[in-house]
């Protein structure tokens, strides 16, 4: 029962964390400790080959000063003009400051005997009888005599016991020119012997012992020539022994690279320097690990080589004492760590929360008055993404601000696969300056200001854009300009109706007075009815122009909009069919009565529909489509079922003329009725699109250029909109929009509107 009441209570995320925490500590330790023992084995090689290096520093400085000497003492020996005085005071001289390093000097003449000989011995006798004409040393004198060479020095592999002390041969040739001078360039020279130096061994062993003391205790140090011989060991039976010999029964069955003899052959005697481990059986019957530190002695025609080879079993117990202690400091910090992570957690928590709580009134300050901007304004990223956009833009796109963020611009907003040619961003990440230009956003036109986000090296980190819709502005500034030219032609159409209207009169009767007094049938009969017809074209013109410029009253009732539409089509039913032209309706049967002028939205769809006939004149399609353009912005209906997607909402609400209806109000007064007249003609080139509803402009040269004019002014006086969409090549889209009721209920059903109603 406790234990299911605690579990109840604990806080499992915290626990899980600890344990996490603890398991990661626990794991990076381990790692730590293995890496730790790894470096700490790597540090001793490294040091223990750092002192092995030193030694053979300090060997090589010994080998030198020695044949510093022997060059000097052979540069003063010309012995066809020194007495022997004279030789051997020259001797005693470097003697005595060597002789803490060698046992005896000589000089040996070209027959092999000892010539000169310090210090003075009582077996001198029987040393100048001994023949050294066959040392390693005398042989290669006489080689370099041979090969033409300089003077080099040569230090033997033979080591002589003399004195109770055993020498390393360290010597120099001795020759001259025949005519008796040194140095000549190309003379032949004479052999006179060698003069040689036996360096103690007692004193590379010492310099060996003087560094061996900072090496561990467990450590084994030796020192061979390159012939394997042994010049230094802490066994002291085995120096001068070959360290092959003294090893035969400690061999150990690995593979080769892990065997002593061969890191022996083939690194030490080649004069490499390195780390190794090796097997042995030196200190008993099982293979043991070790640890091998190897250096060379590069010194004139040798290369000696140094080693300090260490247990691994030694190794390790120091490895494990170093880090026991290591430890028990691990544990430490680890308690230390929980508990200062459980002290951080509450501290962070803590200051999480404030900077949430923080954070999110800020971006509550920040999101409220950027979506208290009734315009657009949207952040863009140098690479055209959406990054922030406000209220106002979601509304104008119908999307969610998830499904924004992150689309390229163009593509959103323009429907475009490349950045638009009038795209601010580049202009204003180059300048870093205020951009403003007019654009079209979703098909709206609109003032577009952008403004750069700067960073704090004066880079364009994004782009705010500030967007005004201007549609409605730009429609009514296009509207009044159509309205002064309509006043100024209805005036000039007036004053031109008065002036011609009586005399045409006059002409007519004339015309047929004349007429009656003509036979028929001649030429004079043929011209007056040319006349009369010119007559009675012109009295239709005049007609025109009279309700153009004085349009009569509307009568307006409520009326199924549908049924002017098919008696249009049902009038023009033959003309269709004769031009081969199919007719397709698409009825919203839910539009409500429409208030109306019957008869004159009639002349409106027959004046449209035989447009779209005379632009189809090898034949084609006809839609006539009829729906609601709601409140909601881009929710229009056709045929009863509401249309989905954003694309075709936009579509079907930027034909809708009449927004400032669609946009707000209840859903009753406001709905609109709109009216697609479609056709797969020719269609409208875009230059002459903006005039098409112009006075007096007509494309074909039978017209009048009037119709659409009056279509216009119709439209107008019922408070609608009329727009046009258009493609050469691929047809033309007429949408009429209509509101259900005026404005103004106030308003009589029959009469025109007043001007400021008109949109």
């Amino acid at each position: 029962m406790f234990i299911r009441e605690f579990l109840k209570k604990a806080n499992f995320k915290a626990l899980s964390i600890y344990l996490l925490a603890v398991g990661i500590i626990i794991l990076v330790a381990q790692g730590l400790h293995i890496s730790a023992g790894r470096e700490i084995i790597r540090e001793v090689n490294d040091s223990q080959l750092m002192i092995i290096r030193e030694i053979a520093s300090d060997l090589e400085s010994l080998m030198k000063d020695l044949e510093e000497k022997l060059s000097t003492l052979a540069k003063l020996y010309p012995i066809q003009r020194l007495e022997a005085d004279e030789v051997l005071f020259d001797l005693q001289i470097y003697y005595e400051l060597l002789h803490d390093k060698v046992t005896h000097i000589g000089i040996i003449n070209s027959q092999g005997h000892y010539e000169y000989f310090y210090p003075p011995i009582p077996q001198w006798t029987q040393m100048q009888e001994k023949d050294f004409s066959k040392m390693d040393f005398f042989q290669n004198a006489l080689s370099q005599l041979h090969d033409n060479y300089g003077q080099v020095p040569f230090i033997s592999n033979r080591y002589e016991q003399g004195f109770g002390i055993t020498g390393i041969p360290v010597s120099l040739p001795l020759y001259t020119n025949q005519d008796g001078e040194k140095g000549i360039i190309n003379a032949k020279k004479i052999f006179l012997g060698v003069v040689v130096m036996f360096l103690d061994v007692d004193v590379i062993d010492n310099i060996c012992q003087n560094h061996y003391y900072h090496l561990h205790d467990y450590s084994s140090f030796w020192l061979i020539d390159d012939q394997g011989n042994l010049l230094s060991h802490e066994n002291k039976a085995w120096v001068g022994k070959g360290i092959f010999q003294v090893r035969k029964n400690t061999f150990a069955k690995k593979r080769s690279s892990q065997n002593l003899d061969w890191i022996i052959q083939n690194r030490m005697l080649k004069g490499e320097a390195g780390t190794m481990v090796y097997f042995d059986r030196s200190s008993g019957p099982k293979d043991e690990k070790y640890y091998l530190n190897y250096a060379p002695v590069q010194l004139s025609g040798r290369k000696w080589s140094i080693a300090v080879t260490t247990p691994a079993v030694k190794m390790d117990h120091w490895e494990r004492r170093v880090l026991k202690s290591a430890w028990q400091w691990l544990l430490f910090i680890i308690s230390f760590i929980l508990v200062a992570l459980s002290f951080v957690q509450v501290v962070i928590i803590l200051i999480h929360k404030r900077r949430i709580n923080w954070e999110k009134e800020q971006k509550a300050k920040f999101q409220s008055a950027f979506d208290g901007i009734t315009d657009l304004v949207y952040m863009i990223d140098v690479d055209y993404n959406l990054q922030i956009v406000n209220k106002a833009f979601i509304k104008i796109c119908g999307r969610s601000e998830k499904e924004v963020e992150g689309r390229k611009c163009f593509r959103f907003i323009r429907e475009r696969e490349t950045p638009c040619a009038d795209c601010p961003i580049p202009k204003t990440k180059s300048t870093l300056k205020t951009q403003r230009l007019e654009q079209i956003i979703f098909q709206e036109t609109a003032y577009v200001y952008a403004y750069p986000l700067i960073n704090g090296e004066g880079e364009t980190t994004a782009i705010v854009i500030f967007a005004r819709i201007i549609t409605k502005e730009k429609m009514l500034e296009q509207e009044l300009q159509r309205r002064e030219r309509l006043s100024l032609l209805g005036e000039l159409a007036a004053c031109i109706t008065h002036e011609i209207k009586n005399p045409l009169v006059g002409i007519g009767m004339l015309t047929e007075l004349v007429r009656e007094s003509v036979p028929p049938g001649g030429v004079i009969a043929e011209d007056l009815d040319r006349i009369s017809r010119e007559c009675r074209r012109l009295e239709q013109l005049i007609s025109h122009l009279s309700r153009f410029s004085r349009p009569s009253p509307l009568s307006l009732e409520e009326g199924d909009i549908h049924k002017p539409l098919d008696l249009s089509l049902a009038l023009l039913r033959e003309r269709l069919k004769k031009q081969g032209i199919t007719v397709q309706t698409e009825y919203q049967p839910t539009i409500p009565p429409v208030h109306h002028d019957a008869q004159k939205i009639q002349q409106v769809f027959l004046n449209l529909i035989i447009n779209s006939i005379n632009a189809m004149a090898e034949g084609g399609k006809l839609i006539v489509r009829t729906y609601l353009c709601s409140a909601q912005r881009g929710s229009a209906q056709r045929g009863g079922n509401a249309q989905r997607g954003n694309a075709s909402q936009a579509s079907q609400d930027a034909r809708c003329g009449f927004n400032d209806n669609c946009r707000g109000g209840s859903q009753t007064d406001s709905q609109t009725v709109c009216i697609d007249i479609q056709d797969t003609g020719i269609g409208i080139p875009q230059h002459l699109q903006n005039r098409i509803f112009d006075p007096f402009f007509s494309s074909s040269s039978k017209g009048t250029g009037l119709g659409l004019s009056i279509v216009h002014s119709i439209i107008q006086q019922h408070g609608g909109h009329i727009s046009l969409k258009s493609q050469p090549g691929q047809g033309t889209l007429i949408t009429i929009c209509l509101p259900l009721k005026p404005k103004d209920a106030s308003l009589p059903l029959t009469g025109t509107l007043p001007d400021n109603e008109h949109y």
